[in-house]
């Protein structure tokens, strides 16, 4: 069995497994009872993807925000950091692996989505050289230790990725998010000076906030917002304006806080988007794949 190991324990976040497990459920105990969190458990997260030093408390916000949920699948989203293309990556692993253990990856869930348009690849080689999602990991585990997760990184940021992004989701997780979590890995600016990153992450909230996932997509082409994650949060944008999901910022960090440079400072959001119309699916019923039996797929 192929196993995606960790690689950047002892770099992001603590490589011995007791003292992960134990900062990762202090993290979380901070972030219980946080003001701006939705009546009911989150559907879907956006939560950081940098060193825990720096944005382990906002992560843990996000993840607290869907704890006592029955989640059985967790669809992890993320961008390539190295040499994006214009796919959509999924892995060839059956688990994934940090300190607290492995993962099981949905094989079912995977199959059904590399079978769902030819943008999508199965390539572990991009998700060996990618952290954004690894970082995800130990919440998953603590939080929701029996799920299996849906990996998926995305290449370029494009409309049409987007588009089959959404799609996708949408015709394969159907009911929408019945038992399942979208979580987000992205952060809100990469690398900007004081005063232009804090004006940028306003703007990306509100983007955020208004549901605009066209403009979002839009400016990051244009390169007047630097997410690192632009396209997946479009993808969810697109697809919870579907269903009327409303948009809760939790908390906000930045690199500032902890290295003082004000030239190059990185903002993270925890996000929470609670659905408000509970009587809405995504899709007909007669969508397949291994939502549609509410059991957790195959």
């Amino acid at each position: 069995m192929k196993v995606r190991a960790s690689t950047v324990d002892g770099i992001f976040y603590p490589a011995e497994r007791e003292e992960l497990a134990a900062l990762v459920r202090r993290l979380l105990a901070g972030a219980a009872g946080a003001q701006g969190a939705g009546t009911e458990p989150a559907c879907c997260v956006i939560s950081p993807h940098a060193a825990y030093d720096y944005s382990g408390a906002v992560s843990a916000a996000a993840f607290q925000a869907a704890a006592g949920r029955a989640v059985e699948r967790v669809v992890l989203l993320g961008p390539v950091h190295r040499e994006p293309a214009d796919r959509l990556f999924l892995p060839e692993s059956a688990a994934f692996q940090s300190p607290l253990g492995e993962v099981e990856v949905d094989g079912e869930a995977v199959r059904t989505l590399a079978g769902f348009d030819p943008a999508f690849a199965l390539d572990d080689i991009p998700h060996l050289e990618e952290h954004c999602l690894e970082v995800q990991l130990p919440f998953v585990q603590i939080v929701f230790p029996q799920a299996r997760i849906v990996p998926v990184l995305m290449g370029r940021p494009s409309p049409a990725l987007v588009n089959v992004l959404a799609s996708s989701l949408r015709k394969v997780f159907t009911p929408f998010l019945n038992r399942s979590l979208v979580v987000v890995s992205a952060n809100m600016t990469s690398y900007r000076p004081r005063e232009q990153g804090a004006v940028e992450l306003e703007a990306v909230l509100e983007l955020i906030r208004s549901g605009d996932w066209q403009a979002l997509v839009d400016r990051s082409a244009r390169k007047s917002i630097s997410s690192c994650g632009a396209g997946c949060i479009a993808a969810i944008l697109s697809l919870e304006k579907q269903v009327g999901a409303r948009a809760n910022i939790l908390k906000t960090a930045s690199s500032l806080e902890l290295n003082g440079d004000e030239r190059k400072v990185v903002h993270y959001a925890a996000v929470a988007f609670e659905r408000t119309n509970h009587g809405t699916d995504l899709d007909d019923r007669g969508a397949g794949g291994p939502a549609a039996d509410g059991a957790g797929g195959g």
